[in-house]
């Protein structure tokens, strides 16, 4: 006889309930093993494809490294020159990052008249777009400066005058071509019909009248001598001196400029220096003064001659930062 078992009722739905929870539980660590293998996965780079290089940043140039890249340029004289890689640029960098930085403040200003003598010089020399480039460092340096204002006066005549030169010489090749061109129809225009021959006269010439004796022609004034042709620039400072700070001034914190007129003497040396304008007056006119009374120059020349010239310079004087 089969022995049949009854099950409760109660056992059955504790059995389905643990067995859904078995389930339930084996979905979830299935889930988890997907997740964790997941980030490995697309940590990988793919098939074939180049791994990504990220390039170092540069290093930030500071103000120490132009401060010596500067004195390094001055050492070498490029003071100007080449454009974006001498002196004056490079301090110009170094007060973008520290405006009120001493050094590179008082170097422009001791360069300032010598980068002014090279502008000059490339105006006489007609390299204007050396000189512009220059003149624009300069008005960088000093904004407003008045010696800046006379370089742009100056440029702007030499460019005037290049101008001219340039619209002659384009008249005088118009000119030569036009009379090249009528000379070209000339040689091919057919000759002229000739006329029809006279009839022979058959009476008995007439005498012709004896013509009289040229007259010896005067002999021909000499030309006059070549004029000499020589070098013509402007006075090009050799040997500046800076000025004493007046010691009140100092005390008081006081800072100015003064504007000087002299004459450039035949041999470059400087005499007539008086004060045209200063702020404040009084201050550091005495100063400044004897300062370009010692100033050496190469002298103006005119056709290869030395000439004197007249001058103006601005004379800063600024504290030195605390």
């Amino acid at each position: 006889m089969p022995l049949e078992i009854h099950a409760n009722p109660v056992q059955i739905r504790v059995r389905a309930a643990l067995l859904i929870v078995a389930c339930l539980l084996a979905v979830a660590a299935c889930g988890k093993k997907e997740q964790a293998a997941a980030p490995a996965t697309a940590a990988q780079p793919a098939a074939g494809a180049s791994p990504q290089v990220v390039a170092p940043a540069a290093p930030e140039v500071t103000v120490a490294d132009l401060l010596a890249a500067a004195t390094r340029a001055m050492n070498e004289e490029r003071l100007v020159t080449p454009a974006g890689d001498n002196a004056i640029e490079i301090y110009l960098q170094v007060l973008a990052k520290e405006a009120n930085n001493v050094s590179a403040t008082q170097a422009l200003v001791d360069l300032f008249p010598l980068a002014a003598g090279n502008a000059e010089r490339e105006i006489a020399n007609r390299n204007l777009d050396e000189a512009t480039r220059i003149v624009a460092l300069l008005d960088q340096a000093s904004p407003g400066s008045y010696t800046v204002s006379t370089l742009k006066s100056k440029l702007n005549a030499a460019r005037t005058q290049l101008q001219r030169e340039e619209e002659r010489r384009l008249a005088q090749e118009t000119a030569a071509q036009q009379r090249e061109q009528a000379a070209s129809q000339a040689a091919a225009a057919p000759p002229p019909a000739a006329a029809p021959a006279q009839p022979t006269r058959t009476a008995q010439a007439e005498p012709r009248p004896v013509e009289a004796a040229p007259k010896p022609a005067e002999p021909a004034a000499p030309p006059p001598p070549a004029q000499p042709v020589g070098e013509t620039r402007e006075p090009v400072l050799t040997r500046q001196v800076r000025p004493t700070y007046p010691a009140a001034a100092a005390r008081r914190k006081q800072e100015g400029w003064v504007e000087v007129s002299f004459t450039v003497d035949t041999n470059g040396s400087v005499s007539d220096v008086n004060v045209v304008r200063a702020q404040p007056r009084g201050v550091f006119d005495r100063d400044a003064t004897r300062a370009v009374s010692q100033w050496q120059f190469e002298p103006a020349m005119d056709n290869g001659k030395a000439v004197s010239r007249q001058l103006t310079r601005r004379i800063e004087f600024a504290l030195k930062a605390q």
